[in-house]
């Protein structure tokens, strides 16, 4: 089975009451896409991936994973990302301090990208692979294409 068209990954610790709000809001935007929000949250004590996976049981879209031991936002990341078989990723702060209204604007465009050239399909990923610098240097340049 193919995965979403977007995954958005977030991280969570002690986000209990966020978490809804947030989850209404990317509804309300990418109504007319394919996504799923995977939540990686770090043992909260509010009980933050209980009131996920209860929202979960409603909708299929909303995913969460319960580290233990394991702390902070890069390998949250990572472990989100390695959780979905989305075609593209975006990741956010679930205390709404990102705005997520960017989203479908980001996605209209690297999707457009993505049908003529291999690069921006890979930008997230080759952002940090010293070895690709100069594929690198061309997202760079189209990057400023993504959010006018």
């Amino acid at each position: 089975m193919a995965g979403s068209e977007l995954a958005i990954v977030v991280s969570t610790l002690n986000e209990r009451d966020n978490v809804g709000p947030l989850i209404d809001r990317l509804d309300r935007l990418l109504g007319g896409f394919d996504w799923e929000a995977v939540f990686v949250d770090d043992a909260s004590a509010d009980d933050t991936a209980e009131h996920l996976r209860d929202l979960g049981r409603t909708d299929r879209r909303i995913r969460c994973t319960r580290r233990f031991g394991r702390r902070g936002l890069s390998s949250a990341c990572i472990e989100g990302i390695l959780a979905t078989s989305a075609r593209y990723i975006a990741v956010i702060d679930a205390n709404l301090q990102h705005d997520e209204t960017l989203l479908p604007r980001m996605l209209a465009a690297v999707s457009a990208l993505s049908s003529t050239s291999w690069a921006a399909a890979s930008l997230i990923v080759m952002t940090r692979m010293s070895f690709f610098a100069g594929a690198r240097r061309s997202c760079s340049r189209c990057a400023p294409q993504l959010c006018p």
